[in-house]
């Protein structure tokens, strides 16, 4: 019968024994897994002391409460207290003449401080303040946890411990506001007016105003004023062909107007006055013309942003006038002129506000 029981005997010994280990080790880790804990050495119903738990409590951590009775307020015995009951700190007060001496040991920083706290009498509730400043000032201690490298302590710094004391990241700046690209400009560019029929290129300067009121679409105006003028000679004689332009339209932007590159496409009315001058060779008579004529125009684009206000640009600007101009020389046409003519222009773009 005792042999029959035996094994039944020893495998309940066995389970009593784990349950046993079992309930060891969960007690080693409950008292591992108390980092939160601060110790408070006072004396029972010490009024400080009771304050200075309150406030540790409001911030989400565990008092323990301990009696110092005879022990000497000090470093080691500080640090041996907070050990008997795991916990991450201690504090003591021991009161002086002018208010109370503030011990307090960190064992996750590795720190013990000592500071004396003074009444000034400006607070109806001497014990509440002195215990705020106690507290904040472990706090402070507890705040380096949150270091790139934080000094090292007796125990690591738990999750909780981070989060508790985690300082918040200091917001990025804004980024600069960008300034707006000027919705009015004014171009100003060297031009080459050059028609086939016989007329060599004249230089001009192009000037030109832009408004864009929104991304895309705006007016223009413009003129070419004539630098140069191009010359034919013949046995008969010779004839100086000058060309005024003036016109305006619509401009379309192909991106966004304070983009880098900006591609733009004019379409609109022309205003072309001509006139001509001749010299005559012996023999012959000489006679000048003028005419004015309008053609419609389209004109393409491209500039690149050096500043918002300051741009590159070149365009190329495509007409015709219908009846165009004629040369001739003894009753024989020499040369003709406007049909159709291009004005190719590059320079800069100021812009005005």
């Amino acid at each position: 019968m005792t042999r029959r029981f035996a094994p039944l005997l020893l495998a309940a010994a066995t389970l009593a024994a784990g349950a046993s280990l079992a309930k060891g080790a969960s007690a080693d880790e409950t008292q591992s897994e108390a980092p939160s804990t601060i110790a408070v050495l006072c004396a029972p119903g010490d009024r400080f002391g009771l304050r200075v738990i309150a406030e540790i409590e409001s911030l989400g951590f565990r008092a323990e409460l301990l009696d110092p009775a005879a022990a000497p307020a000090s470093r080691a015995s500080l640090e041996a207290s907070a050990r008997a009951v795991g916990a991450i700190a201690a504090i003591r007060a021991v009161p002086t003449e002018r208010g109370v001496e503030v011990w307090i040991t960190d064992r996750v920083t590795g720190k013990t401080v000592l500071r004396e706290m003074v009444d000034d009498g400006g607070t109806p509730d001497r014990d509440a303040a002195l215990a705020l400043r106690a507290v904040e000032l472990l706090r402070a201690s507890l705040l380096e946890v949150a270091l790139p490298a934080p000094p090292p302590g007796e125990v690591p710094a738990t999750p909780e411990i981070r989060e508790k004391m985690r300082v918040p990241s200091p917001a990025a700046p804004p980024p600069p506001a960008e300034r707006a690209s000027p919705a009015l400009r004014l171009s100003l560019a060297p031009g080459v007016l050059l028609s086939p029929g016989g007329f060599g290129a004249a230089v001009d300067i192009h000037l030109g105003l832009a408004w864009m009121p929104s991304e895309h679409v705006g007016a223009i105006g413009f003129a070419a004023i004539p630098l140069t003028s191009p010359r034919i000679e013949r046995p008969q004689g010779s004839a100086d062909l000058s060309v005024l332009l003036a016109g305006g339209g619509a401009r379309f932007l192909l991106a966004a107007r304070a983009s880098p590159w900006a591609a733009s496409a004019d379409l609109g009315l022309a205003a072309v006055s001509l006139w001509s001058t001749g010299v005559a060779s012996a023999g012959f008579r000489a006679s000048g013309s003028a005419a004015v004529a309008v053609s419609p125009f389209a004109s393409f684009g491209l500039s690149f942003a050096l500043t918002p206000t300051f741009r590159l640009h070149a365009a190329v600007l495509a007409s015709g006038v219908l009846q165009g101009v004629s040369v001739q020389f003894a009753q024989h046409e020499t040369a003709t002129w406007g049909k159709p003519f291009i004005l190719s222009s590059a320079g800069i773009e100021l812009g005005l506000f």
